[in-house]
């Protein structure tokens, strides 16, 4: 395997457990690189444990993330998971993956993982969704980021408080009667 793929890999591998550990509910229990079968090349096997029942997210490990180039590495994917014949879930994990890649692996009941912090899961027991702000355009100078709002938008909105602001909370996982809430710092 060469450098860069295997760094890759390494990447994908510390972003999905940084995923698991902010969600009780979901304990990684081992990874493992590359499928040792020559038809079934597999990037990332991954079983974790949710509410005690155990699930294999079979990963493929990607460094474009954009539409055409997923919907191929889902075909690929979804080849490997009929392969193996098992109750394994599809894991797709790419350095970004833009609005319309992960609208893909949603249609394709993918779930997805980018290094930008969006994440989506659905297992049995548990839903995961993770959106991150939208990436920056690097061609935008940095004096057209900065925004003035005019006097006029905020007429009849309700005067600011110096209340300390409420705090906003992360549904981390939901299963049959039962969700865990996580403030976000």
């Amino acid at each position: 395997m060469n450098n860069s793929i295997k760094h890759s890999k390494n990447r994908a591998a510390e972003a999905l457990k940084a995923l698991f550990e902010q969600t009780s509910a979901i304990k990684l229990r081992d990874i493992k690189f590359d499928s040792p079968g020559r038809d079934c090349k597999i990037d990332i096997l991954a079983q974790i444990e949710v509410y005690g029942h155990s699930h294999t997210l079979v990963c493929k490990v990607t460094a474009n993330g954009q539409p055409d180039h997923v919907r191929m590495a889902l075909k690929e994917l979804q080849s490997h998971i009929a392969q193996l014949a098992s109750d394994a879930t599809p894991f797709f994990i790419a350095p970004y993956l833009p609005v319309e890649a992960r609208a893909l692996c949603r249609e394709n009941e993918v779930g997805f993982l980018d290094l930008e912090g969006n994440a989506y899961l659905v297992l049995d027991e548990v839903f995961i969704v993770k959106r991150s702000l939208p990436r920056r355009n690097p061609n935008r100078s940095s004096n057209s980021s900065a925004r003035t709002v005019d006097p006029s938008v905020l007429q009849g909105l309700p005067p600011a408080r110096s209340e300390t602001p409420p705090k906003v909370f992360r549904i981390a996982a939901c299963g049959p009667g039962r969700s865990t809430a996580q403030p976000l710092v």
